[in-house]
């Protein structure tokens, strides 16, 4: 985060407002953050940078009113699509033992190991996932033959338009692209593979 509250000491005169008002402000959003099992990584002149826990026991040692609260509705975690916005935020599902930070693979390996989320999709599997990396890398190399500009700085973005793990955006990884994967609101909801993969990923209603 950078500008207000950050750095309230030196900068509540340009902001038009006081010291003490600009304190009180940092200290809520701390709060917020520390509820939110966030922790204050640094601080340097007007930005602060802070941090999700890397493992799950932060939310075990949360009190009952800590706020905002843990969801405990029947919705489903990643609904976004028609979906009012909630005053209360989703607890990782500790059956996944490997999507923290300190478990997770590294980049760039990460982008070829078998997310562990993968199982929460319907028919997903280690050989289903190796299938689409290998399918995609054909159909990329098919493609590049149809568009010589696919691979060069001439063609500088990307939209998968109805993605499922992210294999289109992997095959050209090492080109100067940027692939934005879209999950369809009303396919199923391949996007926690999509972000351990380290790719990036959005919803959409088509």
């Amino acid at each position: 985060m950078s500008g207000p509250p950050i750095n309230y000491e030196r900068r509540s005169r340009g902001w038009n407002t006081t010291i003490k008002e600009q304190r009180s402000t940092y200290e809520k959003l701390q709060n917020l953050l520390t509820s939110l099992c966030f922790k204050l990584y640094n601080k340097k002149g007007d930005i602060a940078v802070w941090q999700k826990s890397p493992e799950n026991d932060c939310y075990d040692k949360l009190t009952r009113d800590t706020y905002p609260p843990k969801c405990d509705d029947s919705l489903a975690p990643d609904s976004a699509w028609y979906t009012p916005i909630r005053t209360c935020f989703v607890v990782p599902d500790p059956k996944f033992k490997k999507i923290g930070l300190t478990s997770i693979s590294k980049w760039p390996e990460r982008l070829h190991v078998t997310p562990e989320r993968l199982s929460m999709v319907r028919h997903g599997s280690a050989s289903t996932f190796k299938r689409d990396g290998s399918n995609w890398k054909k159909h990329v190399a098919h493609y590049k033959k149809l568009i010589p500009e696919l691979g060069t700085d001439k063609i500088r973005n990307v939209m998968d338009m109805n993605t499922e793990y992210g294999g289109f955006a992997a095959a050209l990884i090492d080109d100067p692209v940027w692939v934005m994967n879209v999950v369809s609101s009303y396919a199923v909801n391949t996007l926690p593979v999509v972000y351990d993969r380290g790719l990036i990923g959005t919803f959409h209603d088509w």
